[in-house]
């Protein structure tokens, strides 16, 4: 039987489970993993061909796209490249894991100005355990708000200046990219994960549509943990459509303009890879482009091909990649990740750790409530 037959069968949370307390099954565990893993191996592999066009990208890698690997970065281990490592995750993956650890050290809670210092001490350390001098790779707008004098005080304030000053212009990817994680955590409450969603995304990229893509992606990861019976068709699979209309209607309350509206639905239900434009000039970077990459791979069924297709388009790869292998591993499980990309991901067992403390809090926090109100009765 495959993951996706047994969705039914399996129970989200055990009997004592309540909105802010509940015990993870092993399944959801599973599921959970496959989110984090599909984000990092996504990152990993489109590094291959990140900022290539569609053209050199397929010059380079086309006769591998049965097979690629993370060993053929040597093909283009350009000035860029070769600052990762083979099988390492780039910014994208970090700045999602900074969220992680943020949460975990916060009993659980979402909390912006401690995210806002994590994310200053990585653009300047990087993650030490993991051999980093620095944070390389961040992007433009990033940088440019977390320079600002008020960023650590009122981060919020920062970002917003900053978007302002570019006319309310500035739209990129950096927000969405980190967004996993956020569709993981207090999966079950929807209006939850879209507020911190929202919140987490105007940390550094306060342009709505910036803050429309982390919770469309958050929010429809978190529909798939939840297994709602109305987002399972009769099969026993996800209903992809409807998920996809009820993340929208999440998202669509974050967007001011009716352009923009239409925008967000044409990204969300385009099922024709090639009208992304993925390398389009000057437009790689677009938001809407690494959330729209994202939907289109949650209606595929192959985990290999999908990533290796996105990818080839070129444009910004690892971004697009690594929101795109986010959904289609929460859809269709750890084990529809390639092998290879799994197992020599560079820092696999560190990410085990962080994976299973992550767990650790969930649970142990959750008997550890249930003590306290049994004392209390």
């Amino acid at each position: 039987m495959n993951f996706q037959s047994q969705l039914e069968a399996q129970p989200v949370l055990n009997s004592m489970a309540t909105a802010k307390s509940m015990v993870l099954s092993s399944e959801v565990q599973h599921q959970i993993q496959a989110v984090i893993y599909g984000q990092c191996v996504g990152d990993a592999i489109g590094l291959l061909t990140e900022f290539l066009t569609k053209q050199e990208a397929k010059q380079y890698y086309g006769t591998l796209k049965e097979n690629l690997e993370y060993q053929h970065k040597v093909i283009v281990d350009d000035f860029h490249r070769a600052r990762w490592k083979e099988g390492d995750w780039t910014d994208d993956s970090d700045q999602m894991i900074l969220i992680l650890q943020s949460i975990m050290d916060n009993n659980g809670e979402v909390n912006c100005k401690d995210i806002a210092g994590r994310l200053k001490e990585w653009m300047l350390k990087g993650i030490p355990e993991l051999g980093d001098a620095g944070g390389l790779g961040i992007g433009r707008t990033t940088q440019s708000v977390l320079h600002q004098k008020i960023f650590l005080d009122d981060p919020h304030a920062a970002s917003e200046h900053v978007w302002r000053e570019s006319q309310c212009y500035l739209a990129p990817n950096g927000a969405v990219m980190r967004t996993s994680i956020l569709g993981v955590h207090r999966f079950e409450d929807l209006e939850q994960v879209a507020k911190n969603a929202s919140e987490v995304a105007k940390v550094t990229h306060y342009d709505p549509r910036c803050q429309a893509s982390s919770v469309a992606v958050s929010v429809a990861i978190a529909m798939m943990l939840q297994k709602n019976r109305k987002h399972i068709d009769k099969t026993g699979h996800y209903n992809i459509s409807l998920i996809i209309k009820d993340a929208y209607d999440y998202a669509v309350k974050y967007i001011v303009t009716e352009e923009h509206k239409k925008e967000l639905l044409m990204y969300m239900k385009c099922s024709d890879i090639k009208k992304l434009e993925l390398d389009g000039a000057g437009k790689i970077g677009y938001t809407f482009k690494s959330m729209g990459s994202a939907f289109w791979a949650l209606k595929q069924k192959d985990f290999r091909k999908a990533i290796t297709k996105i990818v080839l388009q070129g444009g910004d790869a690892d971004t697009n990649a690594c929101v795109a292998g986010a959904m289609l591993a929460c859809k269709l499980g750890l084990e529809a990740i390639p092998k290879s990309w799994r197992e020599k991901l560079l820092h696999k067992d560190w990410l085990d750790q962080q994976i299973s403390r992550y767990f650790t809090m969930i649970n142990e926090g959750t008997m550890e409530k249930k003590e306290l109100k049994n004392e209390e009765t």
